[in-house]
């Protein structure tokens, strides 16, 4: 384990939260392979048959290229984003599991958080003050554009996309109130202009709602969830980037780690043993069902969905990735990774 994450941990026991990353895709495919990226040296990345749940083929980095972050796909390949200073990002060959090309950040620019694809583009997040977001051509792995976050918009920890727009998310100043470890920063979403690299709008959580750890979209909404005691996921109105409902998460589920959304639904992972999943109600924003996982099976660290499926990986060792039905919220199958492939940090899918 990392020290960010053993720090984390150590931190989560004092009821106070400097969260890491997390990692989502949102786009439902019909048929291909899971990919998982894990938070070791070497950081591997593994191509995963979603029917079996069983190993394809691993990809192992380039020396220097560790702890995977962040996956994303676009246009047939893999993306790998790694905890790395400066940041580093992969592009894969899914059929042979190898590297294309790589993408070296620019000074500064270290640790790479989260990724996404927009529009033929790969966006990449750092854990920097203020926050940044490069923009990043596919085919020569090179920077387009750099957005820089307002002041005190720092460590973006998440990013997510619709209706041609970019969405970061950040993990603001702390401010301790007191000796109770409350906070006093709002959590923040920029809704960010991929083609100028420049904010348009910004949204500001309501007071409690701290570290947005994640975010997804689903039917012209975007869903913000939070890395505090109590978890809130908050549906957004893009448009003008302001409140429409929050869903706050049964107890004992606390901290929504990651996002993903699936044929009309949410679905919320949090950084809990045992690590559960909630299925949200988009509308009402009330809890539908929960998927407990079977035992070891703690902290979720990131969500997928492929072929009509929900995917959850742990931070375990070795690593474990579950298969869900999302109709009954029951599991399906376990991927248990090889020796050595030790917490599932990120997921994505790719079609084929």
């Amino acid at each position: 384990m990392n020290v960010l994450v053993s720090t984390i941990q150590g931190l989560m026991k004092a009821n106070f939260y400097i969260v890491c990353p997390s990692h989502v895709t949102t786009a439902t495919t019909t048929g291909g392979y899971v990919f998982a990226g894990y938070g070791t040296v070497p950081g591997y990345v593994d191509k995963i048959n979603p029917s079996t749940m069983s190993l394809v083929k691993t990809f192992t980095p380039p020396s220097g290229h560790n702890d995977v972050h962040a996956l994303t796909s676009l246009s047939g390949y893999v993306f790998a984003g790694y905890s790395t200073t400066p940041g580093r990002v992969d592009k894969i060959s899914p059929s042979t599991m190898s590297l294309v090309k790589a993408f070296t950040a620019p000074s500064g620019h270290g640790y790479v958080l989260s990724l996404t694809s927009l529009s033929g583009y790969v966006f990449a997040s750092y854990h920097t003050a203020p926050g940044r977001v490069d923009k990043i051509s596919p085919s020569t792995m090179t920077l387009v554009k750099t957005f820089t976050a307002p002041s005190g918009h720092n460590i973006v920890l998440s990013l997510t996309s619709l209706s041609g727009y970019l969405f970061a998310s950040y993990s603001t100043p702390i401010l301790l109130i007191g000796n109770r470890g409350e906070f006093a920063n709002p959590g923040y979403v920029d809704k960010i202009s991929p083609s100028t690299m420049s904010l348009v709008k910004t949204f500001t959580a309501p007071p409690g709602h701290y570290f947005v750890e994640t975010l997804t979209s689903l039917s012209g909404y975007v869903y913000a969830g939070y890395g505090t005691f109590t978890g809130y996921v908050d549906k957004i109105n893009p448009s003008t980037m302001t409140l429409v409902k929050t869903f706050t998460v049964p107890s004992g589920h606390n901290a929504v780690h990651t996002l993903t959304s699936l044929s009309g639904y949410v679905f919320a992972g949090y950084s809990t043993n045992p690590g559960y999943v909630d299925k949200i109600n988009p509308t009402t924003m009330s809890l539908v069902k929960t998927f407990t996982p079977p035992a070891g099976h703690s902290y979720v660290t990131s969500l997928t969905t492929l072929s009509g499926y929900v995917f959850a990986g742990y931070e375990t060792s070795p690593g474990r990735v579950d298969k869900i039905s999302p109709s009954n919220m029951t599991l399906a199958k376990t991927f248990v990774a090889p020796s050595g492939h030790n917490f599932v940090s990120s997921l994505t899918t790719l079609s084929t």
